[in-house]
């Protein structure tokens, strides 16, 4: 129920961009009009000044082909952005609807001394981010000799790269829970570093900072784990995301803000 919204809201964003790429593309297109003439074994390209109707217009010689380029490119170029503008109104009208009459909503509409009586099938967004916020849990223990590293969340993390991590999702707005246990198919209990959920597809992708891999033991670690969320269905780029460093190559913060903007489409 979710995914119609989640795909649409993807193609209309990379709808804008196309179109935004398009209009750059017309601002420097020429102008006048280009005919083909199909009457020889070879085609003709001729020039026409916009306005003129009569005459064949200019042949175009080889040594000017660029001109006849420019003039379809421009002809497609604004086609395309027809058609792009036709379907980003039908998206933003679909999607208007769409919110409006979305199911969630009937609980959301009920008198609040109703809604007190009710157990709503279907939550808002709102109530289900808030409702797997509130999920109580047991992470992994601290060992105590080691110096406190704190979120602006007022979470306590083991690195100042999950510092970084964990304050970036909470910038963005993205309802994440640190060290939550999973337990695998063979019994295995595990704690990915983040466990993030996507909005508003509420799908759980799991993040883990990988901090030194410049160092053969935590490397072999590494490998196990990766190779065991591969067995449990847990994939690389699809519900895995990572990051990782060594001592000469630090967190990249530039890379980390792209690929959550891009995981949920912000």
């Amino acid at each position: 129920m979710f995914r119609i919204e989640h795909e649409l809201r993807k193609e209309l964003n990379i709808l804008y961009k196309i179109e935004k790429e398009v209009k750059e593309s017309l601002k420097k297109a020429p102008k006048g009009n280009l005919r083909i003439s199909n009457s020889h074994a070879k085609p003709e390209y001729y020039y026409k000044q916009e306005g003129v109707r009569k005459g064949n217009g200019k042949y175009i010689k080889k040594k000017d082909f660029e001109q006849a380029i420019a003039i379809a490119q421009r002809d497609y170029d604004r086609q395309l952005m027809g058609s792009i503008e036709r379907r980003i109104s039908l998206i933003e009208d679909f999607l208007g609807r769409y919110a409006c009459m979305k199911p969630e909503n009937v609980y959301d509409r009920l008198n609040p001394y109703r809604r007190e009586l009710v157990s709503p099938i279907i939550l808002s967004d709102e109530d289900y981010v808030n409702q797997w916020l509130a999920v109580k849990y047991q992470g992994k223990d601290f060992d105590e000799e080691l110096g406190s590293i704190i979120t602006e969340k007022g979470e306590r993390v083991r690195s100042k790269s999950e510092k970084i991590i964990a304050d970036k999702l909470y910038a963005m707005g993205i309802p994440y829970r640190y060290e939550y246990p999973i337990t695998l198919s063979n019994g295995i209990r595990v704690y990915p570093d983040f466990t993030i959920l996507i909005m508003p597809e509420r799908k759980e992708v799991y993040l883990e900072h990988f901090g030194l891999l410049d160092e053969d033991k935590y490397l072999e670690s590494t490998m196990r784990k990766l190779n065991l969320y591969g067995e449990n269905g847990i994939f690389l780029g699809e519900n895995l995301l990572i990051t990782c460093e060594t001592g000469r190559n630090p967190l990249n913060t530039k890379m980390l803000d792209g690929m959550l903007r891009a995981i949920c489409m912000l």
